[in-house]
């Protein structure tokens, strides 16, 4: 068995890379890549080291070279912010462009992309910016402000979101503990967690959600991403 992959249910793959694959429609996705965090919070004051290097775009690639995807979702937070800098825009650009001589791709808005079209335009770059897109019975958004369409989802596939960051503790109840990053799932949802490598996450079991529609959503488990692999757990 490969453990950094995850049959959930018939043609729902997760990945240990932090991605979700729709076998029905060949649809790839990814949430929160925070593309420009360093530069982002460097222009607001903060000295963050700039020395790290930014990996998204390669994983991106690699993902698509392994699945072959129709296409591509980027589940919004594109952008950590859409600051007029240089370094960020060529970042924004190189990315944009790769994925496009490779894929059909759709960008979905984040709460962190409220400027981004105008960023894009800067870099011109003339690709649209949605809010949510179908991909079969599913629905894929960012997470922070759900359509009404996305909450009665009447089609009885499910919501698949970003946002939220989640992840999880593990520890061998004596000295040591990690959190890892995961996926949240339950019979109506699936939470991806932050592709940026940046973003650590919040624990999902000490924490309340930050989107209100998932107040609802009663998520009994996790899969973990261990490594290169994944745990799956109850919560």
């Amino acid at each position: 068995m490969n453990k950094s992959h995850l049959e959930i249910a018939p043609g729902i793959l997760l990945d240990a890379r932090r991605a979700i694959f729709l076998r029905e429609t060949g649809t790839l996705a990814v949430a929160d890549l925070h593309l420009g965090y360093a530069w982002a919070h460097r222009h607001g004051g903060q000295l963050l080291p700039v020395s790290a290097h930014e990996d998204s775009l390669p994983r991106l690639v690699e993902l698509i070279d392994d699945y072959h995807p129709s296409e591509l979702v980027l589940l919004g937070d594109i952008v950590h912010r859409a600051v007029s800098v240089d370094a960020l825009k060529a970042e924004l650009c190189a990315t944009i462009n790769a994925l496009n001589e490779r894929i059909q791709f759709v960008l979905l808005a984040g709460n962190h992309d409220r400027r981004l079209r105008r960023l894009l335009d800067e870099c011109g770059l003339s690709v649209p910016l949605a809010i949510e897109h179908s991909a079969g019975t599913h629905l894929l958004t960012h997470g922070d402000a759900i359509s009404r369409r996305a909450a009665i989802n009447a089609r009885g596939g499910l919501v698949i979101i970003g946002h939220e960051h989640p992840a999880i503790t593990i520890s061998d109840r004596v000295t040591t503990t990690a959190k890892c990053p995961c996926f949240l799932v339950s019979d109506e949802a699936i939470v991806l967690p932050a592709f940026s490598r940046w973003a650590s996450g919040t624990d999902v079991r000490n924490y309340p959600r930050m989107s209100p529609w998932l107040a609802g959503i009663d998520f009994k488990n996790a899969v973990a991403i261990v490594g290169e692999k994944l745990l799956p757990m109850h919560i």
